[in-house]
């Protein structure tokens, strides 16, 4: 598992194989990016101690999940 930190965000980076991380008490938002065998991403955000998906559509690159993290609009997520 790799992680980024931009503008206060921490993003994970995931495989199929991996657990969820344990964000830092005092981070701001944070996202995970899992890449699956099918070559698309799938977008989670921590939401209130919990994990959820952040968008119920898969994104096709990097550029995509990118987007999606700066343009979050912080509503509830729907659980998994």
């Amino acid at each position: 598992m790799r992680k980024m930190r931009a503008s206060g965000m921490a993003i994970f980076f995931m495989n199929e194989n991996e657990a969820y991380p344990t964000p830092d008490r005092d981070a701001g938002a944070s996202f995970c990016v899992w890449h699956d065998e099918e070559d698309r991403y799938w977008l989670d955000v921590h939401y209130q101690r919990e994990w959820r998906r952040a968008s119920p559509e898969p994104f096709s690159d990097f550029e995509e999940v990118f987007e999606a993290v700066k343009d979050y609009d912080y509503a509830i997520p729907m659980k998994r």
